[in-house]
């Protein structure tokens, strides 16, 4: 049955649509452009504007943030892209809209005035101003609107740089609507090292958010943080936890501060870390994603509690298997290990190597793309650590292709039944 519209519901079908204003933004902006004039139509003037800049040092336009309280009554925080555009009819004015990819990174006229300075990219311009704070012997960085697309930004000038990620840090456990994991700061991480990859970066190193985050400064004393890290830990709660720049130079001296980044497909062939409690038989050795850790106790001198510290001395090394002859000699270990371009490898090194001071294996290991730390204490606890291993997995080790037993040998692999591993 038709159904006429009413007066009103008739007037509103009728009236045409006002058309959105284009809004395009001009790069660089024009030298004679007035000073930002951006306000949010609701939380006013932002409290912090980031003006990012080209090669040549020229404004393309700025990222603004507005912190305020929602209706929860908790803190919160809105950051919005802000460009000089173009409005059509003539007319120009500050807009809330995207610099046009490729987007710089910011501060880029320091990241390409400062040659052989490692790149620290940071996920937001807050936690990047922390940053430059903390590690001035870095150039910070990081891509306009953090997480959300750093795939628009040209990471070109990372090539033949190191560069360095530092991550927030993710609470365990969270999930989405669907109930897959929330991992915002590893997920920006993994895409920022592809792309630094992509772009040539000579090595990509990782800044563990715990790596600071674990301790905090009270009354000019480092104490260690009573419960875990907060959700979203990043460098700027560092500085309000008293974390310094002469702080941090003094942890930094650690050569196992920064490792060697780990992407999804590598943390994916890697097996997952044992905690300490699962160590067998107090093994002083526990694998952690970024690497291996040794076991240190520390006594207070004023109060004798011992303290646990794990120490890090290699990049991820796994001893996956006992290798052996077929007559029950040669006897070996088979490792697996993850280089700096994160590519898994394995290599079945004869326990006969451990007979003299490691130079030779470690050279293999070096040459495989294993990061040692330097000093004798790490030497001293990779070689104790190959040795002491007692891995579950047996396999046999042949010096030549062909029947070996049951089974025929290849380059590939084995055809045939196997004899008793």
């Amino acid at each position: 049955m038709f159904s006429p519209l009413t007066p009103e519901e008739a007037a509103k079908a009728g009236s045409p649509k006002k058309a959105t204003p284009s809004k395009t933004p001009i790069v660089p902006v024009p030298a004679d452009t007035p000073v930002l004039q951006f306000k949010h139509p609701k939380h006013g003037e932002p409290g912090r504007a980031w003006p990012y800049h080209d090669a040549a040092g020229h404004l393309v336009g700025y990222v603004c943030r507005w912190d305020f309280t929602n209706a929860e009554g908790q803190k919160d925080k809105e950051v919005l892209p802000v460009t000089y555009c173009d409005l059509g009819n003539g007319k120009r004015a500050w807009r809330s809209k995207g610099i046009p990819s490729p987007r710089p990174l910011f501060d880029l006229p320091g990241i390409l005035g400062r040659a052989d300075a490692p790149v620290l990219i940071c996920e937001g311009e807050k936690t990047r101003d922390a940053a430059s704070i903390l590690f001035p012997d870095m150039v910070a960085t990081t891509p306009a609107h953090g997480a959300k697309s750093p795939h628009l930004t040209d990471f070109g000038p990372c090539a033949g740089r190191v560069v360095v990620i530092a991550t927030d840090f993710d609470e365990p456990g969270r999930t989405n609507d669907k109930g897959k994991p929330l991992h915002p700061g590893q997920d920006f991480a993994d895409k920022v090292c592809e792309l630094a990859r992509a772009a040539g970066a000579k090595q990509v190193l990782h800044l563990r958010p715990d790596r600071l985050g674990t301790w905090i400064w009270r009354d000019g004393e480092k104490i260690e943080r009573d419960g875990p890290l907060p959700d979203g830990w990043d460098l700027a709660d560092a500085i309000e936890e008293g974390w310094t720049e002469p702080a941090v130079a003094a942890v930094k001296i650690d050569t196992g501060f920064f490792t060697p980044y780990l992407d999804a497909e590598a943390r994916g062939e890697a097996k997952p870390e044992p905690t300490p409690e699962a160590a067998p038989d107090g093994w002083p050795f526990r694998l952690a994603w970024n690497g291996v850790e040794r076991r240190i106790e520390k006594s207070d001198k004023e109060t004798g509690v011992i303290r646990v510290e794990w120490r890090w001395f290699c990049s991820r090394l796994e001893v996956i298997a006992e290798t052996r002859s077929a007559d029950g000699e040669e006897w070996g270990r088979l490792l697996r290990l993850v280089d700096r371009d994160g590519r898994v490898k394995q290599w079945a090194m004869p326990m006969s190597m451990l007979a003299g001071d490691g130079t030779a294996y470690r050279e293999r290991l070096f040459s495989l793309g294993l990061v040692i730390a330097p000093g004798r204490a790490p030497r001293d606890a990779l070689h104790e650590y190959i040795a002491t291993a007692r891995p579950d997995e047996r396999a046999r080790c042949v010096g030549r292709l062909g029947w070996q037993g049951k089974g025929y040998v290849r380059f590939n692999g084995t055809v045939g039944g196997q004899d008793n591993g």
